[in-house]
C-alpha cells in the first residue's frame, strides 16, 4: 500500500459563490488530476472538511476472527496510534519509527499503522504531493455490468516508503463515488524472496456511509483473482478527535519495528 505516502495536504479550497462581485475562488483550480478525479472527492464530501479534521480516527476488524483496532492519525503529519481495545496491545508511528507493545502478529507494525487510513481515504489522497494521476480509461469489476470510469495513481520517486506501488481507481460514471481499486504491495519485508511485489487485488468498496461532511468505507472486500483474499468492516470514525502527543513517546517496553519497507 501506500502507508506513508506524504505527510502534508495539499492545500485545497472548495468553489465559493461570491454574490458581490461574481467571481469564483481561484484556489478551486488546486484540486489536481483530470475533471473525474476532481468530480469523486466532490462526490466524497469535497476537501474542506476532511482536511480541516485534526484527526482520522476509525474501529476497524479483518473479519470476524481477527481482533478489533482502534487507530488514531494526525492529518497534519500522519503521525499514528492505535490500540487493540480491552488487551495490553498498543503501537505508534511517529513519522520516523514504529513500535508496539504487545504485538500479537506477524505483520510489521509500520506497515499496519498507515494501511486501513490509505484504504478508507483514498479519494482525498489523491490530492498529496508526490502523486501522479493518469487521464481516465474504463474497466469493468467481475459480474458487475457498470463500465467504470479508471484512473492510475502512482508516486513520484521517493514518495513515502513504497513508492512503486499503485492503485487503479474504478470511478462511478454517474454517482462519481470510488466504488473499487485494483493495487499492489512492494512493502520488501512482507514479499517473498526474489518478489518485487505482491500479486494485483482488487479491493471493493461495498458499504458507504457518511460522517460528518464525507462519505467513507463501512466495509470492503478483497479479491485476488476471482476469490475472496480478506474484508474489513470499519465503524467508529471521528473527524474530531484530538490527537494525543503523548503517545509518541516511545513507553518502556515497546518495541521497535525495524523491518524494511
Amino acid at each position: 500500500m501506500k502507508p506513508h505516502v506524504a505527510h502534508l495536504c495539499i492545500v485545497v479550497a472548495l468553489i465559493l459563490a461570491s454574490g458581490c462581485s461574481g467571481k469564483k475562488d481561484e484556489s478551486a483550480t488546486a484540486l489536481k488530476g483530470p475533471q473525474i478525479i476532481q468530480d469523486m472527492v466532490t462526490a466524497h464530501g469535497g476537501m474542506e472538511g476532511w482536511k480541516k479534521a485534526p484527526s482520522i480516527s476509525f474501529t476497524d476488524q479483518w473479519g470476524e476472527s481477527s481482533p478489533r483496532m482502534a487507530f488514531v492519525v494526525e492529518q497534519s503529519s500522519r503521525r499514528a496510534y492505535f490500540d487493540i481495545p480491552g488487551t495490553a496491545t498498543s503501537g505508534a508511528w511517529d513519522g520516523e519509527k514504529a513500535w508496539s507493545v504487545n504485538w500479537p502478529m506477524p505483520t510489521p507494525v509500520r506497515f499496519l499503522a498507515l494501511l486501513n487510513f490509505y484504504f478508507i481515504n483514498l479519494p482525498w489522497l489523491t490530492q498529496d504531493p508526490g502523486v501522479i494521476l493518469s487521464e481516465p480509461g474504463s474497466g469493468r469489476l467481475r459480474d458487475d455490468p457498470v463500465e467504470y470510469v479508471t484512473v492510475m495513481m502512482t508516486f513520484e520517486p521517493g514518495t513515502g516508503d513504497t513508492p512503486d506501488d499503485y492503485y487503479r481507481l474504478y470511478i462511478h460514471p454517474e454517482t462519481k463515488m470510488l466504488r473499487a481499486c485494483d493495487y499492489i504491495v512492494t512493502y520488501q519485508a512482507l514479499l517473498d524472496s526474489g518478489q518485487t511485489s505482491t500479486p494485483e487485488h482488487c479491493l471493493v468498496y461495498d458499504q458507504i456511509t457518511p460522517v460528518e461532511s464525507v462519505e467513507v468505507p463501512a466495509h470492503f472486500i478483497i479479491y485476488e483473482g476471482d476469490q475472496v483474499y480478506a474484508e474489513c468492516s470499519i465503524s467508529e470514525y471521528s473527524l474530531a478527535r484530538a490527537f494525543d502527543e503523548s503517545r509518541m513517546t516511545m513507553p518502556e517496553g515497546a518495541v521497535e519495528d525495524t523491518t524494511s519497507p
